[in-house]
């Protein structure tokens, strides 16, 4: 019975890990896609061209079955498109506010 139990745990949980790096990616590319509409090419391109390599490179070792890694990519893709506008904004904004 005990047997039985752990596989069926084991199974359950191999299962995890290409189900999260796929929510991952989905969540990256969304991020990345709304950085893109929001402008961030032009007002930040080096984080802009940083998340879009993060996300190519999750896209490549989920191709691997390298799950974890995947996840860990797509993270890091989709904090800099989110961030790169607002500090951009918040700059033009400060810059703008002491050239006044």
């Amino acid at each position: 019975m005990r047997l039985l139990l752990a596989l069926s745990t084991a199974v359950a949980l191999a299962g995890c890990g290409p189900i999260q790096s796929t929510a991952a990616l989905i969540d990256a590319d969304v991020a990345v896609e709304a950085a893109r509409a929001a402008g961030a090419p032009q007002s930040s391109p080096y984080e802009f061209t940083g998340a879009e390599a993060y996300l190519q490179k999750a896209r490549e070792v989920s191709g691997r079955a390298q799950y974890e890694t995947a996840t860990r990519f797509a993270a890091r893709a989709r904090t800099p498109p989110i961030d790169a506008p607002i500090a951009t904004s918040t700059a033009t904004f400060s810059l703008g506010a002491h050239s006044a």
